[in-house]
């Protein structure tokens, strides 16, 4: 992934807000309620990282309890860039398990059925958006999981 740009925490808070509606509920922040500088303490306090390839955000933030697995985001649809970036961090981070918390209609979730994550939980009622409750899928994959492209 030569082309994976990492952006500083004020710069994600920039780009998640410039997709406020594919990010909502990234790594579980809120660009449609947030402003730039609640985004960014949010991202440095859990110690994200977020990278940008082309339109699509990507991110993760390392488990501090299990160093080899890590949580992670996308604004994206495409499961093989979600693959790729999976790939990434198994390489560059010694990632063997990955969880991903997403909301319900969201875009991201057709990228985690497509790669092979698999559904483990949902959390009822977890965000409020848009004036109601809305629910959160929990996904999980480990290396072997994954789709290769």
């Amino acid at each position: 992934m030569t082309d994976l740009e990492r952006l500083d925490p004020p710069a994600a808070a920039a780009a998640l807000r410039a997709t406020p509606d594919g990010a909502r509920g990234f790594l579980g922040v809120d660009p449609v309620t947030q402003n730039d500088m609640a985004i960014a303490g949010e991202l440095t306090r859990l110690g994200a990282h977020v990278f940008r390839r082309g339109q699509a955000l990507l991110g993760f933030v390392p488990n501090s309890e299990q160093p080899r697995q890590a949580t992670v985001a996308t604004t994206s649809a495409d499961p093989d860039l979600m693959t790729e970036f999976l790939t990434f961090l198994g390489s560059y981070q010694r990632c063997t398990s990955y969880v991903a918390m997403v909301p319900s209609g969201s875009a991201a979730e057709s990228t985690f059925n497509g790669c092979g994550f698999h559904r483990t939980g949902t959390l009822r009622g977890h965000r409020y958006q848009t004036g109601q409750y809305q629910d959160v899928h929990v996904y999980f994959a480990t290396v072997g999981d994954l789709c290769r492209s």
